[in-house]
C-alpha cells in the first residue's frame, strides 16, 4: 500500500530547495521524497502562489491547487504535509481536520511560535485519531541514529560538556538542534541565560544559552546568518569528542588515545572516524521513517508531542531572558 501524499506549501522546503539538483543523489524536498519514495504517492501540491502551483505541475505533473479545501476534496489525501510559514500552521492544520480525517500529517517546525497553537494542533490531531509528525530532519538521519546507540550502550561515555553553534534564529534552527540534543541526552533539567541576544527580525530570538539535559550540559551561542550559516555542535565526552559539522553532513569522531611523546598522558586520536550521515537525501530519510511509524515499526520520526516540548522549552528560555 502507499499513501496518498498532499503537499502544502510549495516554498524551498516544499519543492524549491533541490530543483536543481540531481533526484539521484539530493532529495531535500518533499515534493520530491514524496514523489521518489515507494511508500508514498505524491498526488498534489498546494500553494497560494500560482506560478509555484505552475512550476509543480511541470514538474511533478501532479494537479496543482491555490484553495486548499478543493485540493482535499478533490485529492483526499491519506497523508498531509505541511510546509507552510509557521505563523499559518494552526489554520493550515484545522482546515485540514475540517475538510477530511487523514492517517498523518506532517508539519514543518517549529509547530507554531505561540505555545497555546502548538498544543491546540497536537490535540485536535490527538482528537480525531490523526497522527502527528513534525520534520526535525535530524531525527530521521542514520548518522544521528548511530550516535543515540553509541551514548546508550556507553561507547560515548558520560559525563557529556558541549557547544552548539546555531544561527537564524532559535526557534528557526535552533529548535532543530535543541530537539536533536533532547533525542541524544534526554529531557531538559533547567537553563542559564548567558546572554539575551538580538530579536532576528523582530520575531526571532537568538539568546546565548547554557542548557542542562539528563546526560550532559550544552552551551547554545548564536551566530550570524547575515554573515554565514552556521549550525555544528562538538561534544566532550569521557573516551572522546564528537565533531557534528556542517549542519550535521560531516561526523567525526576522535577516540582517546595513548600519548606517543609523553608517557603517561592521554590525547585525541588526530585521524578521526567518519560516522557516515545522509542529509543529502534528507527528506528521504525522513519519509522512509514516516511510513515506518506507519507500519508500526520502530522509527526515529519526531512526533507532534515529542515537538510541543522541544516549543515548551523554547518558550521558557525566550520567556526569561
Amino acid at each position: 500500500m502507499s499513501f496518498r501524499t498532499l503537499v502544502i506549501g510549495l516554498g524551498q522546503i516544499g519543492m524549491g530547495y533541490d530543483l536543481r539538483h540531481d533526484p539521484d543523489q539530493f532529495i531535500l524536498t518533499h515534493a520530491r521524497a514524496f514523489q521518489v519514495h515507494p511508500g508514498f504517492e505524491l498526488v498534489g501540491g498546494v500553494d497560494l502562489d500560482s506560478e509555484r502551483v505552475c512550476r509543480f505541475e511541470m514538474e511533478y505533473s501532479r494537479p496543482g491547487y491555490v484553495d486548499l479545501a478543493s485540493a482535499l476534496h478533490d485529492l483526499k489525501p491519506n497523508v498531509v504535509v505541511i510546509a507552510t510559514p509557521t505563523a499559518l500552521h494552526y489554520q493550515t492544520v484545522s482546515t485540514v481536520l475540517e475538510v477530511i480525517k487523514p492517517s498523518a500529517i506532517l508539519c514543518e517546525k517549529p509547530l507554531a511560535y505561540d505555545l497555546d497553537e502548538a498544543a491546540a494542533i497536537v490535540t485536535a490531531c490527538e482528537d480525531q485519531g490523526v497522527k502527528l509528525y513534525v520534520n526535525y530532519i535530524r531525527r530521521s538521519d542514520c548518522g544521528v541514529a548511530e550516535i543515540k546507540a553509541r551514548i546508550n550502550d556507553g561507547r560515548i561515555t558520560q559525563s557529556i560538556k558541549g557547544v552548539c553553534w546555531y544561527s537564524k534564529g532559535l526557534f528557526n534552527n535552533g529548535s532543530h538542534f535543541l530537539n536533536l540534543l533532547q533525542y541524544w541526552l534526554g529531557e531538559v533539567v533547567d537553563y542559564q541565560i548567558l546572554n539575551k541576544g538580538r530579536l532576528l527580525s523582530g520575531l526571532d530570538p537568538e539568546p546565548d544559552v547554557c542548557i542542562n539535559f539528563e546526560r550532559g550540559t550544552i552551551y547554545f551561542l548564536a551566530a550570524r546568518e547575515e554573515y554565514y550559516s552556521h549550525y555544528t555542535i562538538e561534544l566532550i565526552a569521557g573516551n572522546g569528542r564528537l565533531r557534528y559539522e556542517c549542519g550535521g553532513s560531516q561526523i567525526l569522531w576522535q577516540s582517546v588515545i595513548a600519548n606517543p611523546t609523553c608517557e603517561g598522558y592521554q590525547i585525541l586520536n588526530s585521524i578521526p572516524e567518519a560516522i557516515i550521515s545522509n542529509l543529502d537525501r534528507c527528506q528521504w530519510q525522513v519519509a522512509d521513517q514516516l511510513v515506518a511509524d506507519l507500519a508500526h515499526q520502530e522509527a526515529r520520526i519526531c512526533s507532534g508531542s515529542e515537538a510541543l516540548y522541544t516549543l515548551k522549552v523554547l518558550n521558557q528560555i525566550v520567556q526569561s531572558r
